[in-house]
């Protein structure tokens, strides 16, 4: 009761303690462990505008932040060679850390990104629906931080973990009928997670078979005062970025989707067969939306679920840690589990998360040694699983008489 009375003097307290201890083991770690950095680029745009008035396109730029990864004896992305790739409102967000030491900067963005983490396990967990014990989600969000990807992620400084943590807030925002806060979030989310655009046109309609059109009001309002903005402050960045585009990108080459990965597996017929699996994906989706605003909220959060699978079949870089993506799809197989057998399911969902975290680690050829690319098995086979799962739940999680009253039951 004592603990309960205090919570809001001592949770803060802890938050902070663990927000410092991250801080500090990550300026040890960033000694110790090369990899590519996704942060410097970033973290020097904004800094080389603020200080020299420097483009964040401009070669100028780019040297400056080539310079900055060799004194710190980083790696450049394979992709972006130094090149600032992202649209010109990014240096916004990346302005108030520009005036920390990069050092110190990149080990709070790594902070930051485990936090991310650990917060999407969380946002998987209730956007699922799976009912759990507090100690029950803490043990997840604290395992899931330490499976592979997520390691990867954020020794790498990696974009990917915060911007998913907040397209999966958004989600939650926008079911509550916050739309104004969830297209905020979702105006910068699009960009460094693109395939957040298929959650955009989903809660689209699901918000506007409700006449709700908070969403799309704010994302019209922000884009147009983002772009009106930059074009003020970064004259003629629409032609420099696409020129960056172009020049480290001529042709799609760079393209290498979850799908793709899987169409390898038919050298004979890859083309085709790759195109066929993008197409079949895009239909599904277009066939689940269909009457979405007709849908129960069972019919709904199923739907959703199966948007967050399909979508990530279309990761443009096949990068594992968009992998978070799909958590609460994960976590609604094992809901609808505990729904028919709750002692099943629980044990299952026990042996299914561990599973993976250790399998993340073992597929890995010596991860400590440069930290190589997650295993196919990971990004694809259990996505792949996942996708199965909710097909086979279907009829239960939408039509069934039976799962619509252990649900309410249930609080589910």
């Amino acid at each position: 009761m004592y603990f309960k009375k205090t919570a809001n003097i001592w949770i803060p307290i802890i938050v902070i303690i663990v927000m410092v201890g991250l801080t500090m083991l990550n300026l040890e770690l960033d000694k110790q462990v090369v990899l590519e950095d996704q942060f410097a680029i970033r973290w020097n745009a904004a800094r080389s505008w603020m200080k020299e008035g420097w483009s964040p396109y401009s070669e100028e730029t780019r040297q400056a932040a080539l310079d900055l990864l060799e004194v710190n004896k980083d790696l450049p992305n394979e992709r972006e060679q130094g090149y600032f790739l992202d649209p010109a409102w990014f240096v916004y967000l990346f302005i108030p850390i520009s005036f920390v030491p990069y050092s110190i900067a990149k080990a709070i963005w790594m902070m930051l990104t485990q936090l991310s983490i650990a917060v999407s396990f969380l946002l998987g967990v209730r956007l699922s629906g799976l009912k759990l014990k507090g100690i029950e989600v803490f043990l997840i969000c604290f395992l899931g931080a330490l499976f592979y990807p997520a390691v990867r992620a954020s020794l790498g400084a990696s974009m990917q973990p915060i911007f998913v943590m907040l397209t999966l807030l958004a989600i939650q925002l926008a079911l509550k009928g916050q739309g104004n806060q969830a297209g905020l979030l979702l105006l910068f989310a699009i960009w460094i997670n693109p395939v957040a655009i298929f959650v955009v046109v989903f809660l689209l309609i699901y918000l506007g078979s409700r006449r709700d059109n908070s969403l799309a009001r704010i994302l019209l309002i922000g884009f147009a005062f983002l772009l009106v903005t930059t074009l003020i402050l970064f004259p003629n960045w629409i032609q420099q970025w696409f020129a960056s585009l172009i020049r480290l990108d001529p042709g799609l080459d760079w393209l290498d989707t979850p799908l793709m990965g899987l169409a390898r597996a038919f050298p004979g017929a890859y083309l085709q067969v790759a195109i066929a699996l993008h197409l079949l994906s895009f239909i599904v989706l277009l066939v689940e939306w269909y009457g979405l605003g007709g849908r129960g909220e069972r019919g709904m959060q199923w739907k959703l679920m199966l948007t967050l699978i399909v979508s990530y079949f279309f990761n443009l870089y096949s990068d594992g840690a968009i992998i978070l993506f799909i958590l609460p799809a994960f976590f609604s197989i094992f809901k609808y589990l505990g729904e028919k057998w709750p002692v099943s399911g629980k044990i299952l969902l026990w042996i299914s998360f561990i599973a993976i975290g250790i399998l993340s680690w073992q597929t890995v050829p010596d991860p400590f040694n440069g930290f190589p690319k997650e295993h196919a098995a990971i990004f694809l086979l259990v996505p792949i699983t996942v996708f199965l799962g909710l097909q086979y739940f279907r009829w239960w999680a939408i039509a069934s008489p039976k799962a619509l009253v252990e649900s309410k039951n249930n609080n589910y």
